[in-house]
């Protein structure tokens, strides 16, 4: 397998798939090279997934794209007058069928936009609820490496990217952010809050994987 090794001062070996599809593995300094191959054998199938995925979108958005949306892929469909959303297993922006990419980039990214704004807020009062917290701020972002993120003022930050990831996924993602909201790190006290509301967070997190490219 062809990849890009990134060596820092870091103590994990991670794995992420870039938008072109090349392999970048980032290991600790003095981690040997078989060590690293082994776990690029063992993180094969899910390599190939997610190139695949990349390889599925082309560096130009047209008519019949596939892009993920809650864990599934729908082929865009370019139409004027009707609301964005998955319809007839389509996901058609309100554009005119003679729109070019940037049009239809920008307004792809508005859709999910609206989606993370409409979407999060009932999840986040319902999980804040369990934990006993209280959320005093969202914001839907653009950050392409983070899913979500808190600040120390109780406000919470989340990728309109993450809108590609299934449910169960986002779930995680805000219940991650919110129980920064009692343990300001990730300590074992943080993972305990965590595994309190959602068991099988582990489980969530690796397939969570699967979504991290929305390749542009």
């Amino acid at each position: 397998m062809d990849y890009t090794l990134i060596r820092s001062k870091r103590k994990t070996l991670t794995v992420r798939i870039l938008p072109s599809g090349t392999v970048e593995v980032r290991a600790p300094l003095r981690l040997s090279r078989g060590k690293i191959e082994q776990f690029l054998a063992e993180k094969a199938d899910w390599i190939a997934a997610a190139q695949s995925q990349c390889a599925a979108l082309p560096a130009r958005l047209a008519e019949g794209t596939r892009l993920p949306y809650l864990g599934e892929f729908y082929p865009l469909r370019l139409r004027e007058h009707l609301p964005p959303g998955p319809r007839e297993g389509k996901l058609p922006p309100p554009l005119s069928p003679f729109a070019g990419d940037a049009e239809i980039r920008a307004a792809a990214e508005t859709f999910y936009r609206a989606e993370a704004k409409k979407l999060l807020p009932p999840l986040i009062e319902r999980l804040a609820g369990q934990l006993g917290v209280e959320c005093r701020g969202l914001r839907v972002t653009g950050a392409k490496t983070r899913w979500g993120s808190c600040s120390a003022k109780a406000s919470l930050n989340f990728s309109w990217r993450l809108m590609a990831a299934p449910p169960e996924e986002i779930e995680l993602v805000v219940a991650h952010e919110l129980c920064h909201l009692l343990h300001f790190n990730h300590s074992p006290a943080f993972y305990a809050a965590l595994a309190g509301i959602l068991p099988d967070w582990k489980a969530r997190t690796e397939r969570l994987r699967d979504y991290r490219q929305l390749c542009w």
